[in-house]
């Protein structure tokens, strides 16, 4: 696929909430008095914290930042130093009386929620940068720069430096971001660089451009700090030449990067890693039938030494409320009996028993699969209902996509039953237990993840099912019968453009990972994978796998 193909398969998830009760969700996780629980306990009350400190940064309302900074910043402290006797009393008391916008905006932060960025690597990290002296600036982009700018300042300070921070938004494209500091950042960051101050730029990332690290460096150039002083933390080592920024990798090439640790942090018994792809030896051990992967974007996954029935396989859901909540739809699921049941471990983990049998393939379709495959996404429908959404935008990333790739594929999707999807109906995520049961894996983390499609219509699995199982005209109208008995709902009309939607992503989707990976190998099963759901959009007739009405 050209490089040059504009195409979406991320989505921006921001969401609307209520002010008075995010700060309520926050404050109910500061202790009135006595000792923390763990450290997971701190650092779930550092993320919310962060979330909202963020929430108010960005809010037009004009609100004062500080009583939000403030409990940030007290909470990395204690998170950095461990102390687990922290008194909150005071800032609770702050808390209570700051002023909070009825209507916020948040986003979850991708490394905490997806990808295991544990705050206090960009604790450790301080020990790796040269000339840091005594006087610190920390500048944290946001939405994930309030939370890590806060732990890299009580890590400056534990350190006996003299350190502050602000938080800044870039704007533009996400390939052109531009940063321009308010008047009052500008005198601040001049008085410092006057002092001859280190600044230190933290964010996740840097993504596919780097416009977004790059730009606040250049910006912090242009009101006065030294380009020498001023060096860019990030969360992993930066591939220069594949930057899509203007310029991109020349620009790079002028900053200094340093990446925090690649070292997850895992609870102890998370001990083989089985992450990144390596999950299909274990279950498909003949290398052709692996399906294809996005390995560098997979959730951290371990199994435990352990080689009895006791084994267990560890997976990373999320920090703090982040995870709980996919924690919590996957016991929900497990206790309906589709799928293992989940144990929250620490670090943002959970851990299931390990299933003896194997993962199924598309030969294993039969009635009892059929019938079996509807009444998951029946019980989603009852148990997993979500609020109405707006499908205009899938919509629109169905058509930018198939305008891409040069196809005339119109989209009009309707919501009928919106819920959050599984996202993953592929026969390889199914396991056929050894005592015949057909259990689901992965099936609380897809639906809200950064991926295309969160909360819509039900169609969206059921055309996944369809597609992912190659199912022919007769078997994909007995498997929409079975779920229309058990749902009470009659999807027919709506499959057609789910159907085109979904094969489109799909396709976009193994074409963008093909891009990413370095592994010949499984750029070859990503790129086959793409032109099988292309071709799929043509394949209409009563004898091809899609369906055309019921």
């Amino acid at each position: 696929m050209p490089a040059a193909l504009n195409l979406l398969v991320f989505r921006e998830d921001r969401q609307r909430v209520c002010g008075p009760e995010l700060k309520a969700a926050l404050a109910r996780l500061l202790p009135n008095h006595g000792a923390w629980g763990t450290p997971d306990d701190i650092l779930a009350a550092l993320l919310r914290a962060g979330e909202l400190e963020c929430a108010v940064a960005d809010s037009p309302e004009a609100v004062s930042i500080q009583p939000y900074m403030s409990v940030t910043d007290r909470l990395a402290e204690a998170l950095v130093s461990l102390d687990a006797a922290t008194d909150f009393s005071s800032l609770i008391a702050a808390l209570a009386e700051a002023a909070i916008p009825e209507a916020l905006y948040i986003s979850p932060p991708e490394g905490f929620a997806y990808y295991a960025l544990h705050p206090l690597a960009y604790s450790d990290v301080l020990a790796k940068i040269p000339g840091l002296d005594a006087h610190v600036v920390i500048v944290g982009v946001r939405t994930i720069g309030a939370t890590l700018s806060a732990v890299t300042l009580a890590a400056a300070r534990a350190r006996g430096l003299a350190a502050e921070r602000v938080t800044v938004r870039p704007h533009g494209h996400p390939y052109n971001r531009r940063m321009k500091f308010s008047p009052c950042q500008v005198d601040f960051i001049r008085q410092h660089a006057a002092r001859d101050a280190c600044f230190l730029v933290v964010d996740e990332g840097p993504g596919l451009s780097g416009s977004t690290f790059i730009s606040v460096a250049e910006a912090l150039m242009k009101v006065g700090a030294p380009r020498e002083r001023i060096t860019l933390v990030c969360a992993h080592e930066p591939d220069f030449d594949s930057m899509r920024a203007e310029n991109g990798p020349c620009r790079a090439r002028r900053l200094r990067w340093i990446a925090v640790s690649s070292e997850p942090r895992r609870p102890p018994a998370a001990e083989a890693f089985i992450g990144g792809g390596q999950w299909r030896r274990h279950l498909l051990p003949l290398e052709a039938s692996w399906p294809p992967a996005w390995t560098s974007l997979e959730r951290l996954k371990y199994l435990s030494a352990d080689q009895s029935t006791n084994r267990r396989l560890f997976k990373f859901l999320g920090f703090g409320h982040y995870g709980e909540r996919v924690c919590v739809r996957e016991r929900q699921i497990a206790d309906a009996g589709y799928g293992p049941a989940p144990r929250r471990e620490a670090l943002g983990f959970a851990s299931y028993p390990w299933i003896a049998g194997r993962s199924m393939n598309s030969v294993d379709l039969s009635t009892e699969v059929l019938v079996r495959l509807a009444a998951y996404c029946a019980f989603r429908v009852e148990v997993l209902a979500c609020n109405p959404v707006r499908l205009d935008i899938l919509e629109h990333m169905a058509e930018h996509n198939a305008n891409q790739l040069g196809l005339d594929a119109p989209t009009q999707l309707r919501l009928e039953r919106p819920v959050l999807a599984d996202g993953r109906m592929q026969p390889h995520e199914w396991v056929l237990a050894a005592d015949g049961q057909m259990l689901k894996t992965d099936s609380g983390c897809h639906g809200d993840d950064h991926f295309f499609p969160g909360v819509t219509d039900i169609a969206w699995d059921l055309a996944g099912a369809i597609v992912e199982w190659s199912m022919t005209h007769p078997q994909a109208e007995a498997f929409l019968e079975a779920y229309r008995r058990a749902s009470g709902d009659d999807p027919c009309s709506r499959i057609p453009a789910f159907i085109t939607a979904y094969a489109l992503f799909r396709s976009v989707y193994c074409r963008m990972a093909a891009n990413a990976l370095p592994c010949a190998e499984e750029r070859a099963r990503l790129y086959h994978a793409a032109s099988r759901y292309l071709g799929l959009l043509s394949r209409r007739s009563p004898d091809g796998p899609l369906v055309s009405s019921c």
